[in-house]
């Protein structure tokens, strides 16, 4: 018992002491730790995003820091994902920075720009920094994006097949597949909402038809580049169509 009293005792001490320094040490430093999955904030932008909201902690009392404050300052910026803040005894302010990684840059029919965000979530595209994704454009209406931000994903316009959900879906798909990351450099969506796909290499289209069993379809897709154009070559067709359920039609 007087072990755990004397033990007890002693924590009351140190925290005490603790308290006591922490009041006395200002901070010294503020180390930058940002992502470098893309180039939409650097430690520029952070900075003044703090000095902008007063929340800058060089030179203050360690005591006065709110870390909570700061770390959610910086995760509410739009291109951010993720801050994690805290501090060392020395005085130094620790900044970690995760920022969002887009999938795909959504272009409307009146013209409005958006990424979307491995989240599923809607980025603005207002940054001096391009990210190098996939484009979706073509014959989208801004009824899908309202509804989109309003959580009601699952809408499904009249004379369209498929919901914001459903073509979110395709662009993580598109983006976890190594092969159509690297190939795929635009969706277009035709006069008939169906889905064209534009690849990075030769003049052809992909009319993939419909979102419906897309998988399989890319999958006779993959087949076909590693099957046949390699002996024909990527110059001897116009269109790949893939909208047929047991047959890819391939024209001059």
């Amino acid at each position: 018992m007087l072990k755990w009293l004397l033990l007890l005792g002693y924590l009351l001490v140190m925290l005490s002491f603790v308290k006591r320094e922490r009041k006395s040490v200002r901070c010294s430093q503020v180390k930058y730790e940002i992502s470098k999955n893309h180039e939409f904030v650097d430690t520029s932008d952070v900075y003044d995003l703090l000095v902008s909201d007063s929340v800058y902690p060089l030179g203050k009392p360690m005591a006065d820091i709110d870390l909570k404050k700061t770390e959610a300052l910086v995760t509410a910026h739009p291109a951010i994902k993720q801050a994690d803040v805290f501090s060392e005894m020395n005085g130094k302010i620790h900044v970690r920075v995760q920022q969002r990684n887009p999938l795909l840059r959504i272009i409307t029919e009146s013209n409005m720009h958006y990424y979307v965000d491995d989240d599923y979530g809607l980025m603005s595209v207002g940054f001096d920094y391009t990210a190098d994704v996939p484009v979706l454009s073509g014959h989208l209406p801004d009824t899908l994006i309202s509804a989109f931000r309003q959580d009601n994903d699952s809408l499904r316009l009249p004379g369209y097949d498929f919901t914001m959900k459903q073509l979110i879906e395709f662009a993580g798909y598109l983006y976890e597949d190594q092969l159509w990351r690297n190939l795929i450099v635009q969706v277009y969506v035709n006069e008939n909402h169906e889905f064209e796909l534009i690849p990075r290499l030769g003049d052809y289209i992909v009319i993939l038809g419909g979102l419906e069993n897309y998988q399989y379809k890319m999958k006779k897709l993959e087949a076909i580049y590693k099957k046949a154009l390699p002996d024909f070559g990527w110059k001897d067709y116009e269109t790949i169509n893939l909208k047929y359920s047991n047959q890819v039609v391939c024209s001059k």
